[in-house]
C-alpha cells in the first residue's frame, strides 16, 4: 500500500523535464539511453502503484483513455534471438491508432519483450516502442513523447480530494470513487 502518494508523483514530473531535455538532444549516448529505459521503466512501475490504490489516484483518471499507435506483425515468430529486427518484424510504414487507459499501458511496458526508446531523425528522443510477450506476434505499441509527457503529467500532478464509499443497490459490491 501506498503511504503517501507524492513521493511516487514528484519523479514523474521529474522525468517529464529530463525527457524535455533529451528530445533536443542531436545523439543519445548510452548513458542517457539508459537513463530514459529507467524513468520509463519506473514511472510506469509507479504508476501501477499508484492505480492499484483505490484513494491515491482520481477515478477519472484511471478512465482516461490515451492515443496508442501499433504497427502490425508481419514477420517471423518473435524470439529473443530476432526481437531487435523491428523493421522486419512490424509493418512500420502503416501506422494504426487505437486507444488505451493507464492500465493497459503501464502493465504493456511493465511487462515488455520488446522495449526501445525511439530516437528521431535528428538525434533525439521521441518516445518509446515496446510490446509484451502477450502482443509480441500481434502488434509493436508506439507511445509519442507527447503522449508519454502528457501521461507522466497527469498522473504527477492528479490530486484527489474527495474519496466516496458506495454500495451498487442491485449487486451489493462496494466500490470507491475518487475526485
Amino acid at each position: 500500500m501506498i503511504h503517501e502518494s507524492y513521493y511516487w508523483k514528484q519523479p514523474l514530473l521529474e522525468s517529464v523535464i529530463k525527457f524535455k531535455e533529451c528530445e533536443a538532444l542531436e545523439e543519445i549516448n548510452e548513458e542517457v539511453y539508459v537513463k530514459i529505459e529507467q524513468a520509463v521503466f519506473i514511472g510506469f512501475y509507479s504508476i501501477r502503484k499508484l492505480l492499484e490504490t483505490e484513494t491515491k489516484i482520481t477515478s477519472s483518471l484511471k478512465n482516461q483513455k490515451y492515443d496508442l499507435d501499433w504497427f502490425s506483425h508481419v514477420g517471423d515468430n518473435v524470439t529473443l534471438r530476432n526481437n531487435y529486427k523491428i523493421d522486419e518484424l512490424y509493418n512500420l510504414s502503416k501506422p494504426q491508432l487505437e486507444k488505451r487507459d493507464l492500465w493497459f499501458i503501464a502493465s504493456r511496458v511493465i511487462h515488455s519483450f520488446i522495449f526501445n526508446p525511439y530516437i528521431n531523425q535528428s538525434g533525439g528522443f521521441d518516445g518509446i516502442i515496446f510490446t509484451s510477450d502477450i502482443d509480441k506476434n500481434k502488434k509493436l505499441y508506439m507511445l509519442s513523447l507527447d503522449q508519454l509527457i502528457k501521461i507522466f503529467e497527469a498522473v504527477g500532478n492528479d490530486c484527489v480530494v474527495k474519496v466516496e464509499y458506495k454500495k451498487c443497490s442491485e449487486t451489493g459490491k462496494e466500490f470507491t470513487i475518487a475526485t
